[in-house]
């Protein structure tokens, strides 16, 4: 399988598992479809605010669900590729679980797969994406690309409520995670993931209700997608 014919399975096979499938040939808009790309510092309700984005859309969100499908592509159990989701990997660790774990997924593999999904995924459009570095895949014109912040005692407390920690455990989970997001990114793009500049839209959810930040994500995005029609439209008129 070659990488396109990868990019369209990985696509569509997530698409199918929210009831969406990929537009027939011919039918497309004038416009190119926009993603929703979301990054989000650790404990700042990333997925809260995607749902409800997608809820008020009524787009699909994917998240978790992206690694479960590459690791049914790659016939793993989901398990197996957690160490190498949205994380680092040290060379030598890497070369010793080769050498010692046969169900070893290597992170160049993962993220090669990781690259195929979102890419299918852009190219169908009208879908939220969380983390992974999306927003520096696709292309910045037919992608809407955020940032969610919070205060580090919010992230904490966010965190602490969600997996019922401790908030000891929650503070070092929140650090441990951020720093292997960080890493993540500037490996395999060369990005720092917490420069603004990368961004259409940073928000603060410390300041914000999820479904504050949600309804800003969505207007912005409906002026994203209004530039794109005129210009489409006006590029048109001039061919004609």
């Amino acid at each position: 399988m070659n990488y396109s014919d990868l990019s369209l399975s990985l696509a569509d096979a997530l698409l199918r598992s929210h009831g969406s499938e990929r537009p027939a040939p011919g039918s497309e808009p004038a416009a190119p479809p926009f993603t929703i790309a979301i990054s989000r510092e650790a404990g700042a309700l990333g997925n809260s605010v995607a749902v409800e984005v997608g809820r008020r859309l009524g787009w699909p969100v994917y998240d978790r669900n992206i690694l479960d499908r590459i690791a049914e592509e790659m016939h793993r159990p989901p398990s197996h590729l957690e160490g190498v989701d949205e994380r680092p990997v040290n060379w030598l660790g890497e070369c010793l679980a080769g050498l010692f774990d046969k169900y070893h997924v290597g992170s160049d593999a993962y993220v090669k797969y990781l690259f195929a999904a979102v890419r299918g995924l852009g190219a169908a459009g009208r879908c939220v994406i969380v983390g992974r570095g999306a927003n520096f895949i696709l292309p910045a014109e037919t992608t809407l690309s955020v940032r969610l912040i919070a205060l580090p005692k919010d992230r904490v407390a966010h965190v602490a409520g969600k997996f019922g920690m401790a908030d000891g455990q929650a503070q070092e989970w929140v650090r441990t995670t951020e720093r292997e997001r960080v890493a993540f990114v500037k490996r395999n793009f060369g990005k720092d993931p917490a420069d603004p500049l990368h961004y259409d839209l940073v928000l603060n959810v410390s300041r914000l209700f999820v479904e504050e930040a949600a309804a800003i994500i969505v207007e912005t995005l409906r002026r994203r997608e209004a530039m794109a029609a005129r210009g489409a439209k006006a590029e048109k008129a001039t061919v004609a």
